[in-house]
Formats: C-alpha cells, sequence, structure tokens
C-alpha cells in the first residue's frame, strides 16, 4: 500500500532589490524631467542652479504737460582709430661716434740731480799737522790741497777761492805751494804733482772758525763750496782739500 505525500501550495515571492532599485531609477528619472520642465517653463525657478540675468529696465518717469522734457546729452567715447595702412617704424641703428684720443707727448724725466759741476771734492777733507814751515806750531792755522784730473795730471788754470765766517776772502792759484807735495806726497790723498796750493788762515791754530774753498774758473765758480771748521788744536792745525776735474 502507497502512500502518496501531499501537495503543499508554493508561497509567491516577495519584491527582490533589483526590482526595487528600478523602481526607484525609474521615479528618479521621471523627476529629472520634471525638473528641467519647471527649468524651461520658469527659468527664475528657485532650484535652477544657473538663472538667466535679468536686465531691469527703469521706468520712465511721467513728465507734466508744459514741463520741458530733459535732454541727456550723450557720453562722448572716441572711437578707436587705426592708420589705414601699418607701417613698422624702423628701430634707429646706433652708430658709434669716433672720439679721437689725447695725443701722447713724451715728457722728458725729470733729472733727480743737479749737474756735476766741472771740479768736485777728490776725498773727504783731512785734519793734520802743518809739517812745512817749522817754529809755527804755536800760532799758525790754515787750509791746503792739490788740483788734478781725471788721469791725475796737474790742474793750473784755475783759482782757489778761500774765505772764512768773519769776512776774509783770499784767492791762490794751484802750483803755489810746490813744498806740500814733498812733504805730504800720495799719503794724504794726492796725486803727487806740483798742483798744491796753500792759505794761512786770519786766526791762531787754538781757535775754531769756519772756512769755505771753492775752485773758480774764468771768475765764476766751478765747484761747489766745501765748508769745514777747524779744530782749535795745534797739532791738528792744517786742513787738506783736493780737488779733481770731472771733465
Amino acid at each position: 500500500m502507497s502512500w502518496d505525500q501531499p501537495t503543499v501550495p508554493e508561497k509567491k515571492k516577495g519584491m527582490g532589490c533589483a526590482q526595487v532599485g528600478t523602481v526607484l531609477f525609474v521615479v528618479l528619472t521621471l523627476g529629472v524631467l520634471a525638473c528641467y520642465l519647471a527649468i524651461f517653463v520658469y527659468p527664475q525657478a528657485p532650484f535652477n542652479p544657473f538663472p538667466p540675468l535679468v536686465v531691469h529696465v527703469p521706468t520712465a518717469t511721467p513728465v507734466a504737460k508744459g514741463a520741458a522734457t530733459p535732454t541727456v546729452a550723450p557720453t562722448f567715447t572716441r572711437p578707436r582709430t587705426f592708420p589705414a595702412t601699418w607701417t613698422a617704424t624702423p628701430t634707429p641703428t646706433i652708430t658709434p661716434t669716433y672720439t679721437p684720443r689725447p695725443t701722447w707727448t713724451p715728457v722728458p724725466p725729470t733729472p733727480t740731480s743737479k749737474p756735476l759741476p766741472a771740479f768736485s771734492l777728490a776725498i773727504n777733507p783731512i785734519y793734520t799737522e802743518q809739517s812745512v814751515y817749522s817754529g809755527v806750531g804755536d800760532w799758525w792755522t790754515g787750509v791746503a790741497g792739490e788740483v788734478f784730473d781725471k788721469l791725475g795730471q796737474p790742474v793750473t788754470d784755475v783759482k782757489i777761492h778761500v774765505w772764512d765766517d768773519d769776512g776774509h776772502h783770499w784767492y791762490v792759484v794751484p802750483g803755489d805751494a810746490e813744498k806740500y807735495a814733498d812733504v805730504y806726497g800720495a799719503k794724504y790723498g794726492s796725486k803727487g804733482t806740483y798742483a798744491w796750493w796753500e792759505q794761512v788762515l786770519d786766526a791762531s791754530c787754538h781757535q775754531s772758525v769756519g772756512v769755505h774753498v771753492q775752485v773758480e774758473r774764468n771768475g765764476r765758480a766751478a765747484s761747489s763750496a766745501v765748508s769745514v771748521k777747524t779744530t782749535g788744536d795745534c797739532d791738528k792745525n792744517l786742513v787738506i782739500i783736493h780737488f779733481r776735474k770731472n771733465y
């Protein structure tokens, strides 16, 4: 004996999620279309994100009869004008101006020293005892010397000018005191010639006086003045001053 199982009726399934989404999309689409239609009909709708610009035209003020109608002067706007044909303005080319340089004139060198005189001091003055004359050691004092050229030859065509601080002046000629060459010779800086000169001073060997000696030729100075001062010592009562010819 077989038993048939009873048939149970199937329940209707509810609306699924897909169907709900479809319905929602259709509703939203219809809403958007309705908004577009409303904006098209009434652009100034508050929900329009881009409302059109509204131009407010001022209302004309009524003018009473008999009153003059005000005339508004038109505002002048200068029109922009352009030349019929535009021509480019050439850029000026700067031409360099030649400026002559100053003319260079050579300047002769400035002499750093005075020209060399015809005669100059041969060696420094020598202080020694006068040994030519005897018996004058207690009072005699004077100056003497020799004049020679660069080769050691005697020079006698000049004069020796001697003067002291007391205003005494003397002139002697080289060659007038030959004895000095025999006594002093080359030991005291001479060249052993006979061109010696000598001048006794107007003072004693116990005095110290200033003396000046200079070579002169044709009445003019041919050397610088050599200034010395006697010692006031009778053991050194002679001052030897030699001159050398330079040219």
